[in-house]
């Protein structure tokens, strides 16, 4: 064998080893991400909850912000079920269109 055709085989060797490595970056950076988003979405839902635990414990003590926030609660939800939750009436199909 040639000492080019074994520089050659060298060379396919480096550039799979090449390929493997930039596949485990990739797979790497994919789980990097994907952890990133999780992370994101659990900061999202934390914040959601101490929002409305605020507004829950200011309504409590304060009767004109509780008619403030329903008043924008019954502007904002539209499901039946969400609506029923604040005491809402529930809205008829041409109302919700309209919101929308």
């Amino acid at each position: 064998m040639a000492k080019s055709e074994l520089l050659d085989e060298k060379i396919k060797a480096q550039e799979e080893k090449l390929k493997q490595l930039k596949a485990q970056r990739q797979a790497v950076l994919s789980r990097e991400k994907a952890k990133e988003k999780q992370q994101a979405r659990k900061d999202d839902t934390r914040r959601k909850i101490l929002i409305g635990s605020c507004m829950l414990k200011i309504t409590v003590e304060d009767d004109q912000a509780r008619s403030k926030l329903l008043a924008q609660m019954d502007r904002y939800l539209t499901d039946p079920r969400d609506r029923q939750l604040f005491g809402l009436s529930v809205l008829d199909v041409q109302n919700s269109a309209d919101l929308i």
